[in-house]
């Protein structure tokens, strides 16, 4: 079996990640696509440049989500009672 390609027009990848290829689908200018290939797995990832660039909005959006999301599971960590 191979280790990426497409099946059913979906792209997938099982090889070991590594930050270049990580770097190249997530933050990559030269690439006109926001969605991109994952770095491992199935599925796509976001062309994090590509978003910011053409959709700012979205941009700050998602990290809203994604570092609110951090702070809450922060708060409810410290909040939590010990045993």
């Amino acid at each position: 079996m191979d280790k990426q390609g497409k099946i059913l027009g979906i792209p997938f990848d099982f090889r070991k990640p590594t930050y270049a290829r990580m770097k190249q689908r997530m933050w990559n200018p030269d690439d006109e696509r926001i969605m991109t290939p994952r770095t491992s797995g199935i599925g796509w990832t976001v062309n994090l440049y590509q978003l910011r660039k053409r959709s700012p909005l979205a941009f700050y959006a998602l990290l809203a989500v994604f570092f609110g999301g951090i702070a809450l599971q922060a708060w409810r960590f410290f909040k939590a009672e010990p045993d």
